[in-house]
């Protein structure tokens, strides 16, 4: 059996200003984020971690590296695990993209995962190009306890494709800064062991 551990990355400044990010925003970490991050990293130390991944982007690699660095693990980052490009919402503050970002999600849940704004990627393009680095980094490492630091909207996308609700349902599953999601692979079909863990949070200052 192979457990998947996933966490979204911690707080920007970005997601405390409620602001879009996406591909093409690389921002570093503010300081309720490395502190989110560590509270990761002392709740995942009793597991045993065998390997850890990240996006390319400073606010993944930075949570993956310093919960790489209590757990005594060497970071490998990858850009096919970038958060989508949003286009041109990116850094725009959400309040002043709401109809736009409603237009994203009708059609979405009517199932049409192929639909993106301008110079934007589709729910289904990033699928294809994250599922197949994960999936793979998953198969090589089978029977280990595997990390992946990655982003909101990536995990909906993921995680809603390898739990079988469909994309055109990833707003089921929810996230937040710091957040941890525990998959079971058996080598045929992941099976969920918890979704969008918190309570580890809870006991630091790590909600801003």
């Amino acid at each position: 059996m192979t457990n998947v551990y996933l966490a979204r990355h911690g707080e920007t400044e970005y997601n405390r200003l409620n602001q879009i990010q996406g591909r093409g925003i690389n921002a570093s970490l503010n300081e309720t984020g490395r502190l989110q991050a560590q509270a990761i990293a002392d709740h995942l130390e009793p597991v045993g971690l065998d390997h850890i991944y990240s996006s390319s982007l400073n606010r993944s690699s930075e949570t993956a590296g310093l919960i790489g660095e209590r757990h005594g693990l060497t970071l490998k980052s990858y850009p096919d695990l970038d958060e989508m490009d949003f286009g041109v919402l990116e850094g725009r503050p959400i309040e002043e993209i709401k109809p736009e970002l409603e237009k994203l999600r009708k059609n979405w849940r009517s199932g049409q995962v192929q639909f993106a704004l301008e110079e934007g990627e589709s729910p289904q393009v990033v699928l294809d190009r994250a599922s197949a680095c994960a999936e793979g980094l998953i198969k090589k490492r089978q029977g280990s306890n595997i990390l992946f630091v990655l982003h909101g909207r990536l995990l909906r996308i993921l995680l809603s494709h390898w739990l079988q609700f469909g994309l055109a349902e990833m707003h089921r599953i929810k996230h937040s800064n710091g957040a941890l999601y525990h998959l079971q692979w058996n080598g045929q079909h992941f099976n969920s062991v918890y979704l969008h863990r918190t309570d580890h949070l809870a006991d630091s200052q790590c909600i801003s």
